[in-house]
């Protein structure tokens, strides 16, 4: 039993992402998905929170469920935070990642911007947004009675929508694991280090 607690307190401390990572870096399974259902779901969602629409009207389609309050709600709260979230992706401290979710880039330039009492807003700006997604993807999953192999899938096909309504110069993560950006990378300005 001790043991137990004291694996607790380090996953705990040494941060979600770590363990998470083995459970969001499968290969995604589109066996069982209806993809064009899928994407045309996830484009429409994409698009209502880029926008900030708190009032989407976003149906179920082709066995893909998201008429639920929890799903509606996420997407709501998403679309209310997206200005905020969209402001720090163009400071170039954050990226989205294939797995569907959004990571702060803890760079020494990033840690000498701003306060501790900033980048602790980004944090929670970022875990906020994380667990609103993780809402849509688990529910849409359960709603559509889709198997447990299918949520990278999920996961996969919002992250390609999102990237269509990425603002240029925003960071993603590629294929190889890798930073890439919309549009190109972006012009160094002179009073800005170069990565």
């Amino acid at each position: 039993m001790r043991n137990v607690a004291v694996v607790a307190i380090v996953a705990a401390l040494a941060g979600c992402q770590s363990v998470m990572g083995a459970f969001t870096s499968m290969k995604p399974d589109y066996t069982e998905v209806p993809v064009d259902a899928l994407q045309e779901v996830a484009a429409t969602v994409e698009r209502a929170v880029a926008e900030g629409n708190r009032d989407a009207q976003i149906s179920d389609q082709g066995g893909i469920v998201v008429e639920t309050e929890a799903i509606r709600q996420a997407i709501r709260t998403r679309a209310a935070r997206a200005e905020l979230l969209d402001a720090f992706r163009d400071t170039g401290h954050v990226w989205e990642k294939r797995d569907g979710l959004v990571a702060v880039l803890r760079t020494r330039e990033y840690k000498k911007l701003g306060t501790r009492r900033d980048r602790d807003r980004n944090a929670l700006l970022v875990m906020s947004e994380n667990q609103n997604r993780w809402t849509i993807y688990e529910g849409i999953r359960k709603e559509s009675n889709l198997p447990p192999r299918s949520l990278a899938a999920i996961q996969r096909t919002f992250f390609e929508a999102r990237l269509e309504v990425m603002g240029k110069g925003q960071k993603y993560e590629n294929e190889s694991g890798t930073v890439d950006y919309i549009g190109g990378k972006p012009e160094t300005k002179p009073d800005e280090p170069a990565e």
